[in-house]
């Protein structure tokens, strides 16, 4: 293993740790300063919160497949050799991913205020 991997095995290793870290000192500071205020601690009791984030990372990851298999598809086709047509094809079909998973998002939303 080289000194450079191992370095920024390291670093990634600490930057993850220190995010972790302060989310969770934050949270609980900030949860304790609601329950010393007096307000009730089902609050916190928020379920299908991780719902979303996997809808969305889910659609991302489809968008992606799908832009990594359209743009190999069309570089073979077309006969292009390049970079360009595959990572175009990627963000194209990231961005439709995102506008859907927003769509379905806002659906959902809707539903749960009725």
């Amino acid at each position: 293993m080289e000194i450079t991997s191992a370095a920024l095995l390291i670093s990634i290793s600490l930057v993850v740790f220190g995010i972790t870290y302060y989310f969770f000192t934050t949270r609980h500071k900030e949860r304790m300063a609601i329950i010393e205020t007096g307000q009730s601690p089902d609050l916190f009791k928020r379920q299908g919160q991780w719902l979303y984030f996997i809808l969305t990372s889910g659609m991302v990851s489809i968008g992606i497949a799908i832009g990594i298999l359209v743009g190999s598809l069309i570089q073979t086709l077309v006969n292009l050799n390049g970079f360009w047509v595959i990572s175009s094809s990627i963000l194209f079909f990231l961005g439709i991913s995102l506008i859907l998973c927003y769509f379905i998002l806002k659906s959902i939303f809707e539903k749960r205020k009725d």
